[in-house]
């Protein structure tokens, strides 16, 4: 399942919290990384695990595997 910046927001909404970085966010940096290949494609998949390591540290339930796949890099 992709996410979405609608199915983030939805998630988002369902369980409020404070975290700085929520759900919408994550799938909005995604979708910019997945459109990466267009300029970039040698560092694409760079990017992605680069971003997935540091977001990891910013919510406990970050879904790195979900987040690759957003970005459409093999995870």
């Amino acid at each position: 399942t992709m996410l979405t910046p609608e199915s983030a927001l939805r998630k988002d909404n369902r369980h409020s919290h404070d975290a700085c970085m929520q759900h919408r966010h994550y799938a909005v940096v995604a979708a910019i990384i997945a459109l990466a290949w267009e300029d970039f494609p040698d560092k694409r998949d760079e990017i992605a695990t680069a971003f997935a390591d540091k977001l990891a540290l910013t919510q406990p339930n970050f879904n790195r595997a979900r987040f690759l796949r957003a970005c459409e890099v093999a995870s």
